[in-house]
């Protein structure tokens, strides 16, 4: 009976300066640094950026745009990122690039050159701040590309190269496409393909793996709670990872990832309070640390939609803490 796992606090979150699927905020200085005071309330001692530039209709929206931030402390948001993290005591993982265009027409050389060129530039930026702990592999699933796995191993040396000394994070998803689109991976599937083409041969390139968990809903009968089929993807991808020697984290999505027949299917709100119960229940045994997609956007009582702030009420009240934390902070 799922009642007796004791639930695991989410101590990491990824954030985003770029558009994103789960709303838009529009922060200025002082609700980012409410944001990060939270998260260091809460627990939160880990930030992911989850990218860092991005190409869409032709245009690349940055992080190191200057017109992303209107406040004279910092020249552009990734800055500010970093500057907070270092004043709240966080880590920080970077990641980079994502070139739409290299991915459709297959150029995965040119996704992999310029990867690198990105964080050439990010070291000499960015290289001597105390938060800097580690690199993010942005590429995180699309296995019905090509060269996904190529893009992947490649980038993963990469990293080793560059940052010797950084850990290395990559966040994949559960449940994908197959490579031909005709229906989703089982965990044997999963296990079997990620495992010979990506996790094996990427053994001591990749520390901290954090799979999606991808959409799921509660399953409660008669007031019996019936294990996740969450679970068993856990369970598989522990003993994979364990022989890879690759720590197995949990990526718990706090928005809801909507039903195929459901208007608006590429727009995700905040996740009902009761999934996330259910998630944080089903990766506890399994995953040595939960993160989360995102704190700013879902759990926030900034954030664009009202029951974001609800959902961290109910999220602290499950783990045992007082939600009138929050006043004390958003005051």
């Amino acid at each position: 009976m799922l009642q007796d796992v004791q639930l695991k606090p989410i101590t990491g979150t990824f954030i985003s300066p770029l558009l994103g699927d789960t709303g838009i905020n529009n922060w200025g200085l002082k609700e980012w640094r409410q944001g990060f005071r939270l998260m260091k309330a809460i627990g939160i001692d880990t930030v992911i950026v989850i990218r860092c530039e991005m190409e869409r209709g032709g245009h690349c929206w940055s992080a190191l745009d200057p017109r992303s931030t209107t406040w004279p402390e910092d020249p552009n948001i990734l800055s500010m990122f970093f500057r907070l993290a270092d004043e709240y005591g966080m880590n920080l993982f970077l990641g980079g690039p994502v070139g739409i265009t290299n991915l459709h027409v297959g150029d995965w050389r040119k996704e992999i050159d310029d990867t690198k060129r990105f964080y050439e530039k990010m070291f000499t930026l960015f290289g001597h701040h105390k938060c800097f702990t580690g690199l993010y592999n942005t590429l995180e699933a699309l296995p019905w590309h090509f060269n996904f796995l190529d893009i992947l191993l490649e980038v993963a040396r990469f990293f080793r190269e560059i940052g010797p000394d950084k850990k290395t994070l990559i966040s994949p998803t559960f449940y994908g496409f197959h490579g031909d689109m005709s229906g989703h991976y089982t965990p044997e599937q999963w296990i079997d393909i990620y495992g010979r083409y990506f996790f094996e041969p990427a053994a001591g390139l990749i520390d901290y793996c954090a799979p999606q968990d991808k959409f799921a809903v509660p399953d409660c009968r008669l007031g019996e709670i019936r294990e996740s089929e969450i679970c068993e993807w856990y369970r598989q991808a522990l003993e994979l990872f364990n022989r890879c020697g690759i720590e197995l984290w949990a990526n718990i999505e706090t928005f809801q990832r909507p039903y195929a027949a459901a208007e608006n299917a590429g727009y995700f709100r905040q996740s009902d309070y009761r999934t996330l119960y259910m998630k944080l229940q089903a990766a506890a045994p399994y995953a040595s640390k939960l993160i989360t997609f995102e704190f700013d956007s879902c759990m926030s009582p900034n954030a664009e939609w009202g029951s974001s702030r609800r959902l961290l009420e109910r999220y602290l009240e499950m783990t045992g803490r007082d939600p009138a934390l929050i006043d004390g902070i958003m005051s």
